[in-house]
């Protein structure tokens, strides 16, 4: 019950702080839609027929779909690496120091406001996937009965990953390159657009690092293939494995820079 009444007020203090504004959500769906799109026409001077080399791949028939289940699962990861950086202006605002000062455990606030950012960051263009399958006919195409259980497995992934950044941002002095690395590489490189098995052996260890590889990977079976759970239960341990990971190296980075600012008094741990 304390969990829930801290995610609540966390979503309330995130609507209040970050979705104040109509343009806001205007932002929020004319971006990723035109990066959609653009993803969309760049594969249009290609050879899209089931004998080029894009065939090897992915389904050329289905390069909607592909672009679609990776934008939605991305913008959900995208959105708690914009969450965690609203730290740094915290730090700004001087007030930071409540995170510190509040009763509660951090690491449930830290996920508790991944949770709050969540579902208002991501549901317009949720909207925006569903009408475009509607209107383009691809909608027979997706399994709906593995729909819940597929933004199930998302939305608790991208709950974990964005816990573990905002204890990241959380004691960084200066968080601009970090967001530069979360951002635009987890795009390139999780399989968003490009399949992962389309890079050559560096990329596909770069991708090795990104949870949202894993996730993609799971999410389009489950959608696109129609496979079942247990088909894919080892898939579902590796990603386990990566959130296990992460929640870890979370725990242990708090704690280490809890212990930092009480030993010194400085916030700041790299």
């Amino acid at each position: 019950m304390r969990c829930m009444s801290i995610l609540w007020a966390e979503a309330v203090k995130s609507h209040q702080h970050n979705f104040h504004n109509k343009l806001v959500y205007f932002s929020l769906l004319i971006w990723p839609a035109l990066l959609f799109v653009t993803s969309y026409y760049s594969f249009k001077p290609f050879n899209l027929s089931a004998t080029g080399p894009l065939s090897a791949y992915i389904e050329t028939d289905q390069i909607i779909l592909f672009l679609l289940t990776g934008y939605l699962a991305y913008i959900f990861f995208w959105s708690l690496v914009q969450s965690a950086w609203n730290m740094s202006y915290e730090r700004q605002a001087g007030t930071l120091e409540l995170i510190f000062l509040t009763p509660v455990s951090r690491i449930t606030v830290m996920y508790a406001r991944a949770a709050g950012n969540l579902f208002e960051a991501v549901w317009l263009f949720t909207l925006f996937t569903l009408l475009v399958l509607l209107t383009t006919g691809q909608a027979d195409h997706i399994h709906w009965a593995n729909v819940p259980i597929a933004l199930l497995f998302l939305s608790i992934s991208a709950i974990v990953w964005g816990g573990f950044l905002n204890i990241v941002f959380l004691f960084s002095r200066d968080a601009g390159i970090l967001f530069t690395i979360f951002e635009e590489p987890m795009q390139f490189f999780s399989g968003v657009r490009i399949p992962v098995l389309a890079f050559p052996v560096w990329g596909k260890v770069i991708a090795f690092f990104f949870p949202l590889t894993y996730v993609l990977d799971i999410f389009r079976k489950l959608i696109l293939d129609g496979a079942g759970l247990l088909q894919l239960i080892d898939q579902f341990l590796m990603l386990a494995g990566v959130l296990a990971i992460l929640f870890t190296v979370s725990v242990l980075l708090l704690k280490k820079a809890e212990h930092h600012a009480k030993e010194t008094g400085n916030m700041v741990l790299f």
